[in-house]
């Protein structure tokens, strides 16, 4: 009896651990988890399994007179599976899923940096208990047309200087975001000009078949200025995003 209530408070409870079977992947893509349940000291009732994708994201909150900015884990997707099943005390059961990112979801790596928090958060549905849960970070690369696009503003005369995601949603002629946050690549001007651009956010909004770029332009003098297009997936060079681009940066 001790046990069972113990348990039920999270005491030697049934365990889970997520092992992602794809190393590396785009937003977008299909990648495979492997969920290995332990069961605890007493048999548990296993409801089903709760799988999230996760990021940490910038956000912004009014506190008295101040705005604060601070980091918030945002739900991303979610799936349920469901196992009604009871794991014994020391059972091991292993389930496998293939899951889809969604072709927004943030970008972590870029040339080889992290650059970004995101996540799988796996839990378990326990009966009368509390969640055990389990947290395995994602290693996720930009499309090969964000790559391009990314390049040929550095070839304009910018250098990267930051990347955020950001709590919210954006949009732009024909598109807009589904999630509820966004990466921006902040890129400052290589040399200096009176009426230039002092800085540059780019951010991209990805449908599946076409890739919708908001470029933020912050010029002296002249305050930001908003400017998008949308880029078929197909295009995947600098010279192929040349034409959507170049005159966003004019």
């Amino acid at each position: 009896m001790l046990k069972k209530l113990l348990a039920s408070v999270g005491i030697g409870k049934a365990k889970v651990d997520a092992i992602l079977l794809s190393d590396t992947m785009r937003a977008g893509d299909d990648f495979d988890v492997e969920v290995v349940i332990t069961g605890g000291e007493v048999a548990q009732e296993l409801n089903g399994l709760e799988l999230a994708v996760m990021a940490q994201a910038k956000a912004e909150a009014d506190v008295g007179d101040e705005e604060v900015t601070y980091n918030k884990s945002i739900v991303l997707q979610h799936w349920h599976q469901e196992l009604n099943i009871t794991v014994a005390p020391g059972e091991v059961i292993t389930r496998q899923f293939t899951l889809t990112l969604h072709p927004e979801t943030p970008a972590t790596e870029l040339f080889g940096q992290h650059v970004s928090k995101v996540w799988l958060q796996t839990g378990l549905d326990i009966k009368n208990g509390l969640d055990g849960s389990d947290k395995d970070s994602l290693f996720i690369h930009p499309s090969a047309t964000q790559l391009a696009v990314l390049e040929l503003v550095e070839q304009s005369g910018y250098s990267l200087f930051k990347i955020d995601i950001e709590a919210g949603q954006v949009r732009g002629h024909g598109f807009a975001s589904h999630l509820p946050c966004y990466q921006e690549y902040e890129f400052k001007p290589q040399s200096c000009s009176l009426f230039g651009a002092r800085e540059l956010e780019v951010t991209f909004v990805d449908n599946g078949s076409e890739t919708g770029v908001l470029i933020e332009i912050d010029r002296a003098f002249l305050g930001d200025g908003y400017r998008s297009v949308s880029i078929p997936n197909h295009c995947t060079t600098v010279s192929a995003v040349r034409p959507y681009v170049e005159r966003l940066l004019a």
